[in-house]
């Protein structure tokens, strides 16, 4: 699984382009952190698999 973390645009004194990059960018922030958050949720399923078949054993 592959996660992009994207750099915080630079402030530039045209203030539309800057807040629109600002929005793309927490827009893009936003589904990063769903991306790695679902990434972990599942990882943390996986182990309790696991824990759970060692309690069987």
């Amino acid at each position: 699984m592959s996660f992009t973390h994207h750099q915080m645009p630079m402030y530039t004194e045209d203030h539309a382009t800057y807040w629109k990059q600002m929005h793309e960018w927490h827009m893009k922030m936003h589904h990063y952190q769903q991306q790695l958050r679902g990434y972990h949720l599942e990882r943390v399923k996986h182990f309790q698999g696991l824990m759970h078949q060692e309690e069987a054993v």
